[in-house]
């Protein structure tokens, strides 16, 4: 049996981005699309928080990016490792209930908070249009998991390097579209 907030499994994404999946069963069968937990990776080090990113019966997923002392620290930890604290689930979750189609954006790390999200809309029977915006084809993350959340998928990049720019992808799938309804502060 797994040790309590060990990590399962650890994935480098990116040079600079990591996806680890701790053992923590309470928070796993709790946690919903849109809740974080916070994590310390040493009993001196600061908190973390993270946005679940996915969950099983028994593992929480959350992506980070290394950008300073503590995100180094918890890169350095490996599979079997434990983290001294892991709480959770914490904040709101998205609401989901009643919602029939939806279109949802992710900008880089982002995306690893825009993938819970999407799939339990799509998991809801909503028709999901998920939109993950990257500076370069090369940093692009979580791609299949993005494809399995959502009816469609649209990948773009800052430099046009996969999937076209990502304002134009945007516009293409809201144009015409009367459901899709942006905030006037966000014109495109």
């Amino acid at each position: 049996m797994p040790e309590k907030y060990q990590i399962m499994s650890k994935k480098v994404l990116t040079p600079d981005i990591t996806s680890i999946s701790v053992y923590a069963p309470l928070i796993a069968r709790k946690a919903r699309a849109g809740q974080f937990i916070i994590l310390r990776a040493a009993p001196d080090g600061e908190r973390i928080p993270l946005t679940v990113s996915s969950t099983t019966d028994e593992l929480v997923t959350v992506v980070f990016q290394k950008v300073g002392d503590s995100t180094m620290t918890l890169d350095e930890l490996n599979e079997g490792e434990c983290l001294q604290d892991f709480v959770g689930p914490l904040g709101e979750p998205t609401p989901i209930e009643g919602v029939k189609r939806a279109a949802v954006v992710g900008g880089g790390l982002g995306c690893a908070i825009a993938l819970p999200v999407a799939k339990a809309l799509h998991d809801a029977g909503a028709e999901v249009d998920l939109i993950g915006g990257f500076r370069t084809k090369d940093i692009v993350i979580l791609e299949d998991e993005m494809r399995d959340a959502s009816d469609n998928l649209y990948i773009c990049t800052d430099d046009g390097s996969y999937g076209g720019a990502v304002r134009p992808g945007l516009r293409h799938r809201a144009a015409g579209d009367d459901e899709i309804r942006l905030p006037p502060d966000k014109a495109l």
